[in-house]
């Protein structure tokens, strides 16, 4: 690292297979480039230690909650990405993860359908929490009463998704549209409805978020919520450097609406 110029330590939350995510992968290309663009050092790690980095940029706060505390601790200049809290004292950047819920589960119930069910992420992370509220107040506005049995938790994985969906299809009644929380879900809930037979989107439609470069391939074809995960990591870097130099006023929040909705074969209107 050169004399005087700014260094900044990304940190990855360490996780099994967290270098495969989507979300992994795709933060830390576009961290780089925008590093690179500001003429910044980069330092990308799983655990944060205290070091001479000029700040630190968080790429969650789940698993990162000691490491956050310590920069708090050490008055040193942070961001956390993929989370917003407007009451909190935190730096934070994150998307509407709740209004592009509900557009998704909207799409489906325009599309005529009744029998809704969701298959959650991981209710302890705030996108998952945000989602399944999406999910909710779209219902809520349709008038349609909440079944309980029609929400079921995954874990981001596609395994969870496999597992949620063979709940749902035990059901007296199985339900004739689902969104998931996450594409991985909602891959691995689409391989168990076509191993049981039924038809996508003929018999059953699906709604997935992220847009994983999966959910495009032609087996899959999954209609989906794409996030603005390029401008996230690129607001990051651009805020943690100005909260560096002390030029915003802080907490600094930012919350991305840039969310879209990408329509493909999935969804089938009744």
């Amino acid at each position: 690292m050169r004399k005087n110029k700014l260094s900044i330590s990304l940190i990855i939350p360490r996780y099994q297979n967290m270098f495969s995510t989507f979300y992994t992968l795709e933060i830390i290309k576009e961290v780089s480039r925008q590093a690179i663009a500001s003429d910044v050092d980069l330092l990308i790690e799983t655990t944060w230690r205290i070091h001479s980095s000029s700040g630190v940029l968080f790429a969650d706060i789940l698993g990162n909650e000691l490491g956050i505390k310590k920069a708090k601790r050490q008055k040193l200049p942070y961001l956390i990405l993929n989370y917003y809290e407007p009451n909190s004292k935190d730096n934070c950047i994150g998307i509407d993860n709740e209004k592009a819920s509900f557009e998704a589960v909207n799409y489906l119930l325009k599309a005529g359908h009744q029998r809704l069910a969701t298959i959650t992420g991981k209710l302890s992370a705030q996108a998952g929490l945000q989602r399944l509220a999406g999910f909710k107040k779209a219902l809520k506005v349709s008038k349609i009463d909440l079944d309980k049995r029609y929400i079921v938790g995954g874990d981001w994985s596609k395994e969870s998704g496999a597992l949620a969906m063979k709940k749902l299809l035990s059901l007296k009644q199985p339900p004739t549209a689902v969104f998931v929380a996450g594409d991985e879900m909602a891959i691995g809930a689409m391989e168990v409805a076509k191993k049981a037979g039924l038809g996508i989107p003929d018999d059953i439609s699906f709604v997935g978020f992220d847009n994983i470069p999966q959910a495009n391939a032609p087996e899959v074809s999954l209609t989906t919520i794409e996030q603005p995960l390029p401008e996230l990591a690129q607001c990051g870097i651009k805020y943690l450097i100005q909260i560096i130099k002390k030029k915003p006023k802080q907490p600094v929040k930012v919350l991305l609406e840039n969310t879209r909705l990408i329509k493909r074969r999935s969804v089938k209107e009744r």
